[in-house]
């Protein structure tokens, strides 16, 4: 493709607590991830209102309605970080309950695809931590089908 004038891209990672879990709280970052509830519809109107096309890149986890959907939706085969902590699964398997506002948002993900110039990529199923010492091929193969089947399961394809 050959253009005469210059192009702005928009992508924008879309993670709530899977992005920071590792590095921070939900008591010290709550208010800025209950903000998205907010930001994102605002966000569409504007990009809908000035014709802005943008990519929203999904962590997987987000798609699940639940925490029992989730824990469904597990990879096949988990990352085995050197450093456990980056993993998402333990925390998963841990809490008791993990609260809707922090963790998922099917309905936002599916208000992002119904706007026409909006696309919804993947960000990986479990913000999958590709450079980090422990992890294979595999695993980051299997957190990739697990993103898929997820979008699919919502009628997207990734």
């Amino acid at each position: 493709m050959s253009l005469d004038y210059g192009v702005f891209t928009v992508s924008l990672d879309f993670e709530l607590y899977w992005g920071v879990r590792d590095r921070r709280t939900i008591g010290t970052y709550g208010e800025n991830l209950r903000g998205v509830q907010r930001v994102v519809p605002d966000l569409l109107r504007v990009f809908r209102n000035h014709d802005i096309h943008a990519t929203w890149a999904a962590v997987g986890l987000l798609f699940c309605k639940n925490s029992a959907e989730l824990k469904a939706s597990f990879p096949e085969s988990l990352p085995t970080y050197e450093n456990p902590g980056l993993s998402p699964y333990d925390y998963i398997r841990d809490s008791a309950s993990l609260e809707k506002i922090y963790h998922f948002t099917p309905e936002l993900i599916k208000a992002i695809a119904a706007q026409k110039g909006q696309e919804v990529g993947t960000h990986t199923f479990s913000h999958y931590y590709c450079l980090e010492n422990g992890q294979n091929v595999a695993q980051f193969e299997a957190d990739l089908h697990s993103a898929i089947k997820m979008a699919n399961a919502r009628g997207l394809s990734m």
